[in-house]
């Protein structure tokens, strides 16, 4: 598990156990399936990595980014991270796009030109499948180490 104060990219692996209606900031109410969900983003800012996984790992939390409406609903199983100051977030969100299931078009990419940055992949299976082609492709490693 790294820990460092450096920036970089991530891919925060979420389930939510239950169907859920979630009103999402500007976005409002979206229905969201059970199943495992992956969130790409970056934190390139103070703290980098470490930061931000962290909060995410932890309660409570002001809701700050769409993916903190969602994570009152599910369950972080893990996160992918690479450390570095290139922006790397959308093309990862195009990688992971390619594997997913289907996209919850306008979250976490009012700042880009995405269409999304919120994938569902499915079931467990199917992201370990995602999370192997991940350390090869994307060169990313594990980082809150709650295991699939």
């Amino acid at each position: 598990m790294t820990r460092e104060a450096s920036g970089g990219t991530y891919i925060l692996l979420l389930e939510l156990a239950s169907p859920a209606t979630v009103t999402i900031g500007r976005l409002g109410q979206i229905s969201f399936v059970e199943g495992v969900y992956a969130y790409v983003g970056s934190a390139l800012g103070p703290g980098g990595l470490a930061a931000r996984i962290g909060r995410y790992t932890r309660e409570p939390k002001n809701k700050h980014w769409h993916i903190d409406y969602l994570l009152e609903h599910g369950k972080v199983l893990d996160a992918l991270t690479r450390t570095g100051r290139r922006r790397r977030e959308c093309a990862w969100s195009e990688w992971i796009g390619t594997r997913s299931l289907h996209r919850v078009s306008g979250f976490g990419s009012s700042d880009c030109r995405c269409d999304s940055h919120l994938y569902f992949i499915g079931n467990r299976c199917r992201l370990e499948d995602i999370v192997a082609s991940a350390g090869c492709e994307l060169k990313a490693t594990m980082e809150v180490g709650n295991g699939l």
